[in-house]
């Protein structure tokens, strides 16, 4: 469309036109050890700049991130590697970031004599995930907010047994359970989430929800308002609110809510109840922000008359958190950026470095064509991987393998983790051979989907490599710095992959594809869920449901007929409109059971039965 090109024009020459506006000094840096080889001292150069505070965390859609997509398509250019964008090295994809409040927000309580206001961002706070519009009902105290049948425990009953009316009304809900705060010895762990504890509030058509800190939670800090990468909200309003608000109203009724939070957490039993001539009015407007962010993408061409053809591609994420808009693991309250160093400026300067070295090739070394891409959006959910291999650019190209490359800059004790490795049969050998003049104590993962953008290319039939030198304390936080980059060590890594590469290049035919079977110790826990499905969510759909971008091979969900492109709307009976109704109904059952699915497939609407495994 014209209006996307003229956008995509302008992100183009502000990235060009910002690198001018680089720091004097760290481009004078990177150009004073500037080498054809893959040295420490360019990557430390490299990294201090793509994690310097001045880029602000690298958020998709910032100034920071226009920065990062300049430099890198600057150095493409010095290595004078071609331009394969859909505008020069960029291409433009939309995506949504983060949330904002919108419009009227706004929280009342009638006690019948008295009318109280309160301030947005002061007093109260609607989630993120928040519907949109205005409700006005009675309080009804939900304790919890939790039905949980295997413990015989539901807030949805008064103390008696007897079932509350929630209908029409707005529930007042604690936060977590009356599990306790051990998560190894917590029962009720899988329904604490806000998320969870709206489905049965919304399927029993309640009003809104006012979530509060109970007495026990100690502190009465509201949340911060968070996107958690799904557009479908939860269909009603949702508030956080500070405890003395509602602590008021149980004053007013002649209750004590600490005391009867401690009868409900050391019974177990709950004791749910309407308040008395206390009324509540919530308009919420929480709105989703759309930014432009980009792949950056460069091209070398080999030189075989034939398998010049042939694509090798070579990528690392370039962005990341930001303030910790999403995803960050930092549990301070304060503002703070995360600088991601190892994630993935280590990934981004490795890419720059083999682009380097290989653009030094004399002619007939090259025999098969290089892609070199460098992902906007990965923390997001692997969005703009996945948009890119849905787009005719990737169509256009006949895709041989895919290295990539995320957090690889702290290599410790030599240990090397390489997901993917049972993708293509060459892997392993091709691996151990090369390993001998590197030593690496190398973890192999032979499953190619995976927490980063190689699974988008795996869910496409390629053979992929991921590496990876461990994670650590600083993951997600803003101490990730480039001071703990182990230079020495990413340049072993850089190395790896780059014979890793002119090996492929030198190969007389491409790597053969392989579907991984999963073994039962590559079944990734999703928390408190015990049922294996062996589904692979599209985190860059936004159509209603939950849509796959493909099944594990082997797996409940392939032997069931579920397909990459199917939209799950409903499992086990239950709607789904987004992957957390897709989880929490799978927390229903128990391996070994059966569970109807039901998905569009292609605008039909198809029925099948998966029996789950277990995980």
């Amino acid at each position: 469309m014209k209006i996307k090109l003229t956008l995509a024009s302008f992100v183009l020459t502000f990235c060009i036109y910002s690198f001018n506006f680089l720091p004097s000094d760290d481009k004078d840096n990177i150009e004073k050890v500037r080498n054809n080889e893959i040295t420490g001292e360019e990557i430390y150069q490299h990294i201090k700049y793509l994690s310097a505070d001045e880029l602000e965390g690298r958020f998709p859609g910032t100034i920071g991130d226009s920065l990062t997509g300049s430099y890198i398509a600057n150095e493409f250019q010095k290595y004078n590697v071609n331009p394969a964008g859909e505008i020069g090295f960029f291409q433009p994809f939309e995506i949504y970031t983060h949330v904002k409040l919108a419009g009227v927000n706004e929280f009342q309580v009638d006690m019948g004599k008295q009318k109280n206001t309160f301030k947005v961002e002061e007093d109260f706070i609607p989630f993120g995930f928040s519907g949109k519009g205005k409700v006005e009902g009675e309080l009804v105290f939900l304790g919890y907010g939790i039905s949980a049948p295997e413990q015989n425990y539901d807030d949805y009953k008064d103390k008696n047994g007897n079932d509350i009316d929630i209908k029409g009304k707005i529930l007042v809900m604690m936060k977590y359970s009356p599990g306790g705060s051990d998560a190894h010895s917590n029962p009720f762990e899988k329904y604490e989430p806000t998320r969870f504890k709206t489905l049965n509030a919304r399927d029993g058509n309640a009003a809104g929800i006012i979530v509060i800190n109970g007495p026990n939670a100690g502190d009465d800090k509201l949340i911060r308002m968070t996107y958690d990468n799904v557009l479908q909200d939860a269909g009603l309003p949702v508030i956080d609110c500070k405890r003395e608000i509602i602590e008021k109203i149980f004053t007013e009724n002649g209750l004590d809510m600490l005391k009867i939070q401690n009868e409900i957490d050391s019974t177990k039993t709950p004791n749910s109840f309407v308040l008395k001539n206390a009324k509540a009015l919530i308009e919420t407007n929480v709105e989703p922000v759309k930014v432009t962010t980009n792949n950056i993408i460069g091209f070398l061409e080999g030189n075989d008359p034939v398998l010049k053809n042939e694509v090798i591609v070579i990528g690392a994420h370039i962005d990341h958190l930001g303030y910790g808009l999403y995803g960050s693991l930092y549990a301070g309250n304060d503002k703070q950026i995360h600088n991601g160093a190892d994630d993935n400026a280590s990934g981004t300067a490795g890419l720059l470095e083999i682009a380097q070295k290989i653009s030094t090739l004399k002619k007939d070394d090259l025999k098969r064509s290089i892609l070199f891409i460098g992902f906007g959006a990965e923390e997001s959910g692997l969005l703009v991987s996945a948009y890119f291999t849905k787009s005719k650019l990737f169509e256009q190209m006949n895709i041989a393998a895919m290295l990539n490359m995320d957090m690889i800059g702290r290599l410790t004790d030599d240990k090397l983790i390489i997901y993917g490795t049972g993708t293509s049969p060459v892997w392993d050998g091709m691996l151990d051979s090369l390993n001998n003049e590197y030593n690496f104590k190398i973890t192999k993962t032979p499953d190619g989907f995976g927490p980063s953008d190689h699974s988008s290319f795996y869910a496409k039939n390629i053979p992929v490599l991921h590496f990876f030198s461990g994670t650590h304390p600083d993951y997600h936080s803003p101490a990730d710095d480039y001071e703990k980059i182990n230079s020495a060590g990413e340049v072993q890594i850089a190395n790896f992959v780059y014979e890793t590469a002119m090996t492929l290049d030198k190969m007389e035919v491409k790597p053969d594809f392989v579907k991984v079977v999963s073994s039962d110790n590559e079944k990734r826990s999703m928390g408190s869920v015990k049922v294996y499905v062996g589904t692979i969510p599209d985190y860059s759909s936004t159509e209603e449901g939950m849509k796959l971008a493909g099944v594990k091979e082997g797996s409940p969900a392939e032997k069931g007929g579920l397909m990459a492109e199917d939209i799950i709307i409903k499992f086990g009976g239950k709607d789904v409109k987004n992957i957390y109704d897709y989880m929490y109904a799978m927390g229903e059952f128990k391996p070994g059971e059966e569970a109807e699915v039901v998905v569009l497939r292609k605008k039909e609407m198809v029925t099948l039965k998966i029996k789950l495994g277990s995980r």
